[in-house]
């Protein structure tokens, strides 16, 4: 029997809907909770398009661009500028080569076009928004409930399915429909950002370092056990890198016992496919799904124009023409064909950006452990770019860089604070000692 919707009842949903907005509205913390927490949910979406769909998080993203522009926000700090500046700039350049393409004829995919919009809100709108530790720590809490979501949904569809012939069949039974079998790497990716985020922003106790410590390795090897193999790749090296730059030697040692011990228990359960997985041939290209030859095929459509590029959004289109088996798989390559070289140049000038961010936290005892973990992020989302597609208008790695950045302001305005603290207090105390001559 269908629900008949009285006036009463029409009220009361109107109502809850709006103490929802109220309360996300003034709790920004528990939005951002929200957010990451719907991030662990990928396949809950609405259709809008044959390869767009509608999130509760691009619901919630909606929320906090209405609160920041209607809420007046602390000024950004001068990384959170530099970072804006050049990543304004970049969107500037993909924007006028959209429009050219649509004077001229030649649109890219729509999916181009609302992913790049997409990602530039996500960057213009979590930093701003993000500005507290408290909202940090909501932040990585909502992203470890996500990130514990996801892997019980990727058990799920590991059991539910037939087994796989070989681990390209597994990867893809593992992922969910509106990913690609890459996306588990970028959302690992993402989980570990979050664990250390949790990690530099709560209390130092011996306790909370070991349960952040546990889910970052947990979620490092998230991708492992899918054979997502590139961003498995990065994820380990980021994570030695922070651990070299903090000098923590034990916890390297046993982090590579670790390592060593998954590849030891992969090796009894899956061997045939950890054998497939890990036969690379460097100087063939074997092992390495086509990637040299996609890679040939990116060159030589560089080659074409390599100043002006082919057009944003038009790499697929234009590789598949000259007989590619699809896009590069190389974000470098990627922006060289659609962009030219000078879009290369400045894409790698606002990955430059977090760079130095990270290496002038890094450089202050106060917030070196911050700063490390900015360079160990970038140093994995740069590493994982020379195989997928990662830095290039991706949503989960924009997300990270954002979170990136809020953690780089807040660390900034701390510092601001600090120094105006002690200019104060050393004002006060010349006042009394003057006072005190004077008497």
């Amino acid at each position: 029997m269908p629900m008949i919707l009285t006036p009463t009842l029409w009220f009361e949903i109107g109502a809850a809907a709006l103490l929802c907005i109220a309360i996300l509205w003034t709790r920004v913390e528990y939005t951002l909770f929200l957010y990451a927490f719907a991030l662990g949910f990928p396949d809950f979406a609405l259709p809008l398009d044959a390869a767009v769909n509608l999130r509760v998080d691009d619901v919630l993203l909606a929320v906090l661009m209405a609160r920041m522009i209607l809420w007046r926000t602390a000024p950004a700090s001068r990384s959170e500028k530099s970072m804006f500046l050049w990543q304004s700039i970049f969107l500037g350049v993909c924007t006028l080569s959209l429009a050219l393409e649509m004077a001229q004829g030649s649109p890219p995919l729509a999916y181009d076009a609302a992913r790049m919009a997409g990602c530039a809100a996500i960057f213009l709108v979590l930093p701003r928004v993000a500005q507290s530790q408290a909202r940090l720590r909501f932040f990585a809490a909502g992203l470890m409930c996500a990130g514990l979501a996801l892997a019980i949904q990727v058990h799920v569809h590991l059991g539910g399915g037939p087994p796989a012939a070989n681990f390209q069949q597994l990867k893809s039974a593992a992922t969910f429909d509106t990913w690609n079998p890459n996306t588990i790497g970028q959302a690992a990716t993402l989980l570990v950002f979050g664990a250390g985020l949790g990690w530099v922003t709560s209390s130092a106790s011996a306790g909370a370092g070991i349960m952040w410590s546990a889910l970052a390795a947990g979620f490092a090897f998230l991708p492992a056990a899918v054979f997502v193999r590139g961003s498995t790749v990065s994820i380990v090296a980021g994570c030695l890198l922070f651990l070299i730059l903090l000098r923590r030697w034990k916890s390297l040692l046993l982090f590579a016992a670790v390592c060593f011990l998954a590849l030891v228990v992969l090796q009894r359960t899956d061997g045939s496919f950890l054998q497939s997985a890990t036969t690379v041939n460097l100087t063939t290209g074997e092992g390495l799904s086509d990637r040299f030859s996609r890679w040939g095929m990116a060159l030589q459509a560089i080659r074409e124009k390599p100043l002006a590029g082919h057009g944003f959004g038009q790499e697929l289109c234009y590789l598949t023409q000259i007989g590619s088996g699809g896009v590069a798989h190389d974000d470098y390559l990627t922006v060289w064909l659609e962009l030219g070289l000078g879009g290369l140049l400045l894409f790698i000038a606002v990955i430059f950006q977090f760079v130095r961010t990270g290496w002038r936290l890094y450089a202050s005892r106060r917030f070196q452990r911050h700063g490390a973990l900015i360079l160990a992020i970038v140093a994995a989302l740069v590493l994982d770019s020379f195989v997928v597609p990662t830095l290039y208008w991706e949503k989960l790695p924009t997300i990270t860089l954002a979170m990136a950045a809020a953690l780089a302001g807040l660390c900034e305005a701390e510092d601001l604070e600090l120094s105006v603290s002690d200019v104060r207090a050393a004002a006060r105390v010349q006042a009394e000692q003057f006072s005190s001559v004077r008497a």
